[in-house]
């Protein structure tokens, strides 16, 4: 009889339990903006900044994914597109990595084809490794590298901040 009594309690706890944690998962903010500075420039875009908004998806609540605007100081518009993974959404402290890719639109005037003014390509494979510092929602921050694969492959060292709602 305590074998069954014992069996019961074990399974209430570790049902009230994981109620618990899904209560918290579900209290984890899912919409976040931020600034993010990059402190060496790539030679398809000489911006330092870019604004970006970021969704987090899935049940797990591990899954972000980001489109920004990253405007360069002369004809350039790049857009950062990713998709990142955080560990143990949580706790405050995570390590963030993900893949995705930079989308530029240049105003650029073909003289072989005047009437060509826009160009537009893949400029690089973006890899954001990160250490993230964040609550449940409010203010986060992020520091890293995010690694720019094109011509030439860069590194680029960078810092961010935002804020979850």
């Amino acid at each position: 009889m305590n074998f069954f009594i014992s069996i019961a309690f074990f399974i209430l706890v570790s049902t009230i339990t994981s109620f618990a944690q899904a209560l918290e998962l579900t209290q984890l903010k899912s919409n976040a903006v931020y600034a993010e500075v990059y402190l060496l420039t790539h030679d398809f875009n000489d911006g330092f900044v870019s604004i970006n908004y970021e969704a987090t998806i899935g049940n797990k609540r591990k899954t972000n994914l980001r489109i920004g605007i990253y405007p360069s100081l002369e004809t350039a518009v790049a857009f950062p597109i990713t998709i990142s993974w955080i560990t143990k959404p949580l706790k405050k402290h995570h390590f963030e990595y993900g893949a995705g890719l930079v989308y530029r639109v240049e105003y650029f005037v073909d003289p072989f084809n005047p009437s060509k003014k826009w160009f537009h390509d893949v400029a690089a494979i973006m890899l954001p490794i990160m250490y993230r510092y964040q609550k449940n929602k409010g203010l986060f921050l992020r520091a890293g590298v995010n690694v720019f694969v094109s011509w030439p492959t860069i590194a680029s060292p960078s810092l961010s901040m935002g804020f979850k709602f």
